[in-house]
């Protein structure tokens, strides 16, 4: 595992509170999820996500006091990182880590897999061939069976037929 894989992992763990120190509630996508946090509630979430929440809410908030002097001062910068950062130790909280998940093999993935298929779709049972079925089927193939030998008797008679493609 690259060096990138395994931070990335372990801020996976961090669990982290977010809280929304602005008047107004917030809301902002992460992942393709929208996320609401209404002003001065806090919301519970895995590092990354909330590291993404908090650099937006931080800009959110410095850009709206920004603009307030921008009339007056045209050159003004709406935020710099350094403001993103404080802002950011005001709204997130550090609140534990979880155990790392235990890695599933290929094997024991595909063997999971397959029960979950099997439980949505299961197989309708194959009925069980008859003596009589059997007897119908040698003569088909042009053999006269002999009727007092048993159904497994008759079976491999039909599967030496078989081997011999007859």
């Amino acid at each position: 595992m690259r060096l990138e894989e395994k931070q990335a992992e372990e801020n996976e763990r961090k669990i982290v509170r977010f809280k929304n120190i602005d008047k107004e509630s917030f809301t902002h996508s992460f992942r393709g999820v929208s996320i609401t946090v209404q002003a001065g509630e806090e919301y519970t979430g895995r590092k990354p996500e909330c590291e993404h929440l908090g650099t937006h809410l931080a800009r959110k908030i410095l850009s709206r006091e920004a603009k307030k002097n921008l009339a007056r001062d045209k050159t003004i910068k709406l935020w710099t990182p350094e403001q993103i950062e404080e802002m950011k130790r005001k709204i997130l909280t550090p609140i534990g880590t979880q155990e790392p998940r235990t890695t599933v093999s290929p094997e024991e993935k595909r063997k999971e897999d397959i029960k979950e298929i099997t439980k949505d779709f299961p197989t309708k049972p194959v009925p069980p061939v008859t003596k009589k079925q059997v007897i119908a089927e040698l003569e088909k193939r042009g053999q006269k069976p002999d009727v007092n030998k048993t159904l497994k008797e008759l079976l491999e008679e039909l599967m030496a037929l078989e081997a011999q493609g007859k």
